[in-house]
């Protein structure tokens, strides 16, 4: 029993071997790579073959050994050309051109030339370039040209590699801006691609591009603007930029035969990448608007009273401006930016002083006065004096073209106070003064034998005689008889 369980179990096993190699085979056989025939080109007389070859998974390609049988019917393994070390560098490049340029191309003629220009670039076997040409029969000259002219061509624009760069550019005074650039290095040297030679995705980290949005497919080459979103005093810019699908760089794609049978040079889109990513920090351009509250140094004073304004300086946070003082750059680094305030003291009016959103028309000017502020805090103007009685007012405002654009005054944003705030109000009255009392007459004394003081009002006055006091006095006095007269 043992024994026939084994021997069962045995022949299962081998069954089942037999069926995973077969599943195996098979597979291999259905994903071999092999050349399965001619793509367009020219069939000589004596059945020389110009012109490309086609692969069983749909590619073409043209052959890389002239002299080497036929790629039909020969299993092949893809490789990559840089990994067979059979070309120079130079040969490389150009072959890389050929292959994204011709070597998918569905035209006989430009097929056979292709080839043609393969086997120049690569090696003709000790052939001249005529011999493989002739097999074109009546087209054989034009093939000739156009195989001259691609080899020309490809020694022109091969390449070794292609670069990007970007830039990122802040402004003070509004929108940035970002460009991205290709630079090709070209067997004849680097050179930097036109404008809008190809398209570029920018990711952004502090910035958005008009739309809003954070990402953009932008031409190459050409400055493209954004607008950065920080709300701090100095912003940061990050741009990311990615590229694919580049024509460009000595990347060789082959067909590589199993056997003493050609090689192909296949044809592969272009599959070059570029990227590049830059920082770039500058100042806010978000406009910022100071707003000033301020109080008089007294709200009653004399005629000729000096008096100032104390200025309490802020900043508004409302949306779209920048919340903080604005800074620039300056030679020497970072500089706030510097406001004048012009503080004019109006007045004197006659009646008490009524709030309206300007003052009127031809007020009078006490004096205006300055106050260069570089930031939030308390200031303190210089002071004017009161010529007279009335009623004062001081009145402010910030002009921007007192600070020179690029010093910041193309951000900063005018401001005005209203007329007539109760804490600007000055009211300024004359002292009352008594006037002066009036002098008593003095008569001239007739006698001498006494004279008599009396006070008056708290002056001193003095007479000659009995009647000059009763009269100043206003009341009877006795005495002694003063020139015949009893009192």
């Amino acid at each position: 029993m043992t024994q026939r369980i084994t021997t069962t179990v045995a022949a299962f096993a081998l069954f089942a071997f037999l069926v995973f190699i077969s599943v195996v085979h098979s597979a291999s056989r259905a994903d071999a790579l092999s050349a399965d025939g001619h793509g367009p080109g020219y069939l000589s007389s004596d059945g020389w073959w110009l012109g490309s070859y086609s692969l069983d998974d749909g590619s073409q390609g043209f052959c890389l050994h002239a002299g080497r049988p036929s790629p039909v019917g020969h299993a092949a393994d893809y490789a990559e050309g840089a990994a067979l070390g059979w070309f120079t560098p130079e040969q490389a490049a150009q072959l890389a051109y050929v292959s994204r340029t011709w070597a998918g191309t569905s035209d006989r003629t430009t097929a056979a030339a292709g080839q043609l220009a393969t086997w120049i670039i690569a090696g003709l076997n000790g052939k001249s370039p005529e011999s493989y040409a002739s097999r074109a029969g009546a087209d054989a000259r034009a093939v000739l040209d156009r195989a001259h002219a691609m080899v020309d061509e490809a020694g022109r624009q091969a390449s070794r590699a292609v670069s990007a760069t970007a830039t990122v550019e802040l402004s003070e005074a509004g929108p940035g801006r970002v460009r991205v650039e290709l630079a090709v290095d070209r067997l004849t040297g680097t050179i930097m691609l036109p404008p809008e030679s190809h398209r570029a995705r920018v990711e952004l980290t502090g910035a958005v591009f008009e739309d809003g949005a954070g990402s953009a497919v932008v031409p190459s080459g050409i400055d493209v603007a954004i607008t950065p979103t920080g709300t701090d005093q100095t912003v940061s810019v990050t741009a990311e930029a990615t590229l694919d699908g580049l024509p460009y760089g000595d990347r060789l794609r082959v067909a590589v035969a199993n056997g003493d049978a050609q090689s192909l040079l296949v044809a592969i889109p272009a599959t070059a990448e570029a990227s590049a990513a830059v920082e770039a920090t500058g100042v806010s351009p978000l406009p910022f608007q100071p707003v000033v509250s301020t109080v008089t140094s007294a709200a009653e004073a004399t005629p000729g009273a000096t008096i100032t304004d104390k200025l309490t300086v802020a900043v508004d946070p409302a949306d779209g401006l920048l919340p903080t003082w604005a800074v620039w750059s300056s030679p020497e680094g970072l500089k706030p930016v510097e406001a004048t305030i012009e503080s004019t003291l109006l007045g004197p009016f006659p009646d008490s002083i009524s709030p309206a959103p300007t003052a009127p028309d031809g007020a009078p000017v006490v004096c205006t006065v300055e106050v260069v502020v570089a930031g939030p805090g308390e200031y303190e103007t210089p002071g004017c004096s009161l010529p007279g009685p009335g009623h004062y007012v001081w009145v402010e405002r910030i002009d921007p073209a007192r600070t020179p654009a690029d010093h910041g005054g193309s951000r900063l944003r005018p401001w005005q106070s209203s007329f007539g705030v109760a804490s600007e109000i000055t009211s300024v009255t004359a002292p009352v003064i008594a006037p002066p009392s009036a002098p008593l007459p003095v008569l001239a004394a007739t006698g001498s034998e006494y004279s008599a003081t009396a006070w008056i009002g708290g002056g001193a006055l003095t007479v000659g005689g009995a009647i000059a006091l009763a009269v100043a006095l206003g009341r009877r006095a006795t005495g002694r008889a003063i020139d015949g007269v009893t009192e």
